[in-house]
């Protein structure tokens, strides 16, 4: 049971896949979405354009307008302040030997910022800081 009353971090890993109905992931994404109605889903800015980059060169227009569309108005977006940036860019450069991405950095400081214990993500990044990932393996 999904708990209505927890703030949501959605990341791109998850976008993507709600976009995507051939890949594998997709069904189970979906129903953890629709499963968190009336919480608050919250992305970043930075989210959103990696998200409408990697949607356009995997699904095309098509992909990017059902995310501009269908998806983008369900989340909350937050902007990143230029310390979260500065944060995220220092940590990243120390993690480079490592597979997170810079985007990954930023949600890590936005979710610490705003307290969010809990993403729709499929990135195993998240996990590794102890965050409720959602859908469930």
């Amino acid at each position: 049971m999904i708990d209505r009353f927890v703030d949501t971090f959605v990341d791109t890993s998850a976008l993507i896949t709600l976009l995507d109905a051939d890949d594998p992931r997709h069904d189970a994404v979906g129903a953890a979405l629709r499963s968190m109605a009336g919480v608050r889903l919250v992305t970043h800015a930075y989210v959103v354009a990696e998200t409408i980059a990697v949607a356009r060169r995997r699904l095309g227009v098509p992909g990017v307008r059902a995310l501009i569309d269908g998806l983008l108005p369900v989340l909350e977006t937050v902007p990143v302040t230029a310390e979260q940036h500065a944060t995220a860019l220092a940590r990243y450069r120390t993690s480079l030997p490592s597979a997170t991405s810079f985007v990954d950095q930023v949600s890590f400081e936005v979710m610490r910022d705003l307290d969010l214990r809990r993403a729709l993500a499929l990135d195993a990044d998240f996990a590794a800081l102890g965050v409720e990932m959602l859908p469930a393996d």
